[in-house]
């Protein structure tokens, strides 16, 4: 029972590829069948139902839908890069940094992902800059700071972890993502050749729209909605108050000082993401109560050894991401085997060093077409430049190289001790 219940994981996300259909609804459905045929029943399925991430989930996007439907951090974002045209050579570094700095204020991560990538690609193409290494490096300063305990994914990777039956790492947790992302915008610099700044093109090749210029002064309803979101930041970091709650509570003060319409925040919220997350959450839930991934522990330690367990984590873990959430899929199948495959092969690594390998492999997938910040850029680079199919499928190709590339490297890179840096914190 215990390699049926691990196939059905393998087979509901081949499903859901095949047939472009949300993987959590199938995942949830999975858990049903997968429950009568090993004897778990309906009540024991609906306790395994991830209560708290939804709710964390649902609050904290549906905040930054408010936020993204007023235009709030959209017009900040703007504004800041606005006034970045006279520090020009640095232009690189401080995409990567704001777009870090940003991510910590957004904890949705969608402002990083979803709104950054055309307006970085619009100014830096303006400076002469390769636009696809200006997007390569937005989702990458996003990602080195998408682990803050206050978001969305470093909360829901935190009770992932906490469940697993480990301390809480949150301030090594969010440091590794820096350190790894960093690398990573590093190496996309030099790989992408940063430093070489052509001529662009006349202005008509972009759109009308596309540099921020003549931008409006902050509104009122922006200012009230900022102000909400830097109490929640303080609720969740110093109160420590439920992040999805807290997030549901300055909504409704938003919805109710009419910063936002309610239906469109509704419309805002990403379902199809919180539905992969919960649903894969239940059917995990199943898995392991059927010894699913006591058994995909057993299998990693089988071709494991003390020099390839960590490489071998972050590289599944990238793998994983290229067709699942990474916060979804591999963060939570791979932590609880963590510790069997440690003790395995000896102990070599600290628990610190496995959790930051698993979580950043995920995320180094993120850069991929097949992922949002991949197809973000990839869609920032299609409305702003028009290109032909020939020149959007080398586009695409460049971005799966980048994200293969980057993963190899972060999975080797644990291997070095690079995550061991923040253990004494």
């Amino acid at each position: 029972m215990e390699a049926i219940s691990l196939l059905s994981l393998i087979f509901v996300i081949a499903l859901g590829v095949y047939t472009k259909k949300n993987i959590g609804i199938i995942a949830l459905a999975m858990a049903i069948v997968l429950g009568m045929i090993g004897g778990i029943s309906s009540n024991e399925i609906v306790t395994g139902f991830p209560t708290s991430l939804f709710l964390n989930l649902f609050g904290m996007f549906f905040f930054f839908a408010i936020a993204q439907n007023n235009g709030s951090l959209e017009l900040l974002s703007k504004k800041l890069f606005a006034s970045f045209g006279r520090f020009a050579t640095f232009y690189p570094l401080m995409v990567f940094v704001v777009s870090a700095l940003i991510t910590v204020v957004d904890p949705g991560g969608l402002t990083g992902y979803v709104v950054l990538p055309a307006i970085t690609m619009s100014v830096g193409y303006q400076m002469g800059y390769n636009p696809i290494l200006i997007g390569v490096l937005t989702i990458f300063g996003a990602n080195a700071t998408l682990m803050t305990p206050v978001g969305v994914f470093g909360n829901t990777a935190n009770l992932i972890i906490d469940s697993a039956g480990f301390p809480s790492y949150t301030a090594q947790i969010l440091l590794n993502g820096v350190i790894l992302f960093s690398i990573a915008g590093i190496i996309s610099y030099f790989g992408l050749r940063g430093w070489k700044r052509n001529q662009p093109a006349a202005a008509a090749s972009l759109e009308a729209d596309a540099g921020p210029v003549d931008l409006p002064v902050i509104n009122g309803k922006q200012k009230l909605t900022l102000l909400m979101l830097v109490l929640m930041i303080m609720a969740i970091m110093f109160l420590k108050t439920h992040a999805g709650l807290t997030a549901l509570f300055f909504s409704i003060i938003l919805l109710l000082a009419k910063t936002a319409d309610e239906k469109n925040a509704f419309l805002g919220v990403p379902w199809e993401t919180i539905f992969l997350c919960i649903g894969i959450g239940n059917l995990l839930s199943v898995i392991d109560t059927l010894g699913g991934l006591t058994l995909l522990a057993s299998v990693l330690s089988s071709v494991s050894t003390e020099w390839t367990v960590a490489p071998l984590l972050g590289i599944t873990s990238s793998v994983m991401s290229f067709f699942a959430l990474a916060i979804a899929g591999p963060i939570p199948t791979l932590i609880p085997t963590i510790e069997s495959l440690n003790t395995l092969n000896g102990n070599p690594f600290i628990d610190i060093e496995l959790i930051s390998t698993v979580i950043n492999g995920g995320f180094t997938a993120s850069i991929s077409p097949l992922s949002l910040g991949g197809a973000m850029v990839l869609a920032a680079y299609g409305t702003l430049f028009k290109p032909t199919v020939e020149e959007r499928t080398r586009v695409f190709n460049m971005l799966f190289l980048v994200a293969i590339v980057i993963s190899i490297i972060a999975g080797i890179l644990a291997n070095t001790g690079i995550y061991r840096i923040t253990a004494g914190i």
